[in-house]
């Protein structure tokens, strides 16, 4: 089986995990790796809206983070399905401790993966620092410092996706946790707007339709005031992904 990977550097802390996972299998698949952090042509021909996306045999796309099993199945020699994370969600706010993601306090982010992936998550603090950066989003936090939700961000300029670029917009990465009980996303991403506000016209954001990766669901992102700018790729059965984006003009 022919596996090519596509990621953007360790934007997100899976894919510094998923290529140490993908050097298991070198001698098992034939795999081939595109950064496309500075490769926005690639990322437009392969309609990449992911922080990764893998191509087997050149015509199986898939969007989610890689697992074992999945790699297991495809040296068994079949090509898996990918079903689609649509887990409930709560509308009911839950804010805690909103404060700014800097480099002193990075590490509280890495729960946002739902595992422990503290070597990738240094990773990408340095991924973020390399963009001039020194609040990269902000973080909803419970009790002794628990991570209940967070929102990250970068200016438009450095994303290697097919969406709007320009001095005056900036992209929201990711936000994060999903919970089936309460809504924990829209503190941090509040906040995230309020401090991009005079620096920024426009931010802009990725979201599927129907499930969470990456970001939505849609509706969270328009019940926040976002205005959906279109689709810009669909897998059947899996993701329908739009551009939303809002005005935080002072």
């Amino acid at each position: 089986m022919q596996l090519d990977f596509y990621f953007w550097s360790y934007q997100c802390p899976l894919n510094g995990e998923t290529l140490r996972l993908l050097q298991e299998y070198r001698d098992r698949l034939q795999i081939t790796l595109h950064d496309i952090s500075d490769d926005a042509q690639t990322a437009r021909e392969q309609r990449m809206f992911f922080p990764t996306l893998t191509v087997v045999n050149g015509t199986h796309r898939f969007f989610s983070p890689l697992h074992r099993s999945f790699l297991e199945t495809l040296c068994g020699g079949t090509v898996p399905e990918e079903s689609p994370y649509r887990p409930p969600l709560g509308t009911r706010p839950l804010t805690g401790t909103v404060v700014p993601l800097t480099e002193e306090n990075f590490a509280l982010s890495g729960g946002c993966t739902g595992c422990n992936c503290a070597q990738s998550c240094s990773k990408k603090l340095a991924f973020l620092k390399e963009q001039g950066l020194s609040t990269f989003g902000f973080l909803n936090l419970g009790s002794q410092n628990k991570l209940l939700g967070g929102a990250e961000c970068l200016p438009s300029s450095a994303v290697p996706y097919a969406v709007p670029k320009d001095k005056e917009t900036a992209f929201v990465t990711c936000v994060y946790l999903s919970r089936p009980d309460y809504d924990t996303k829209r503190a941090p991403l509040q906040a995230l707007e309020k401090h991009l506000a005079g620096r920024y016209h426009t931010v802009e954001v990725l979201s599927d339709e129907t499930g969470i990766f990456p970001n939505g669901d849609l509706r969270f992102f328009t019940q926040q005031g976002y205005q959906d700018a279109g689709i810009l790729s669909q897998k059947p059965s899996y993701c329908t992904i739009h551009l939303l984006t809002k005005n935080i003009e002072k």
